[in-house]
């Protein structure tokens, strides 16, 4: 697998919401935080884990942004061995994986709206 270093400075934001996904990343050290489109923190990346991913393999623009929270250092996994990994997989892994990603999706978007709603927007 073809991979590549890169690093961020805290407070640097990696991709943004709607950003052109081609790439994930493996997060070897640091932090990243995860935040809506209305820049609400929605999760965290620890070391070890992946992200940016699923946008990649859904074939779709980034959901999130992404930012880290502390300087931080990941492999980049461009798009074409993210596919090829995924590729190897049974069709019951890929068909769990997409269901997980498209609910995701849609709990994001439900989520959005119950916010919209609550503070007005």
């Amino acid at each position: 697998m073809g991979s590549e270093t890169v690093i961020w400075k805290k407070d640097q934001t990696i991709y943004k919401f709607n950003d052109k996904s081609d790439v994930g990343y493996l997060l070897k050290e640091g932090e990243v935080e995860i935040l809506s489109e209305s820049n609400i923190t929605v999760g965290y990346i620890n070391e070890g884990e992946v992200f940016g991913e699923q946008s990649v393999l859904l074939g779709t623009n980034r959901t999130v942004t992404a930012r880290a929270t502390k300087d931080s250092v990941a492999i980049k996994i461009p798009r074409e061995n993210l596919l090829e990994e995924f590729s190897k997989s049974s069709v019951l892994i890929k068909a769990i994986l997409r269901s997980t990603y498209l609910r995701l999706t849609n709990l994001n978007s439900t989520k959005k709206t119950d916010l919209k709603n609550l503070f007005g927007g």
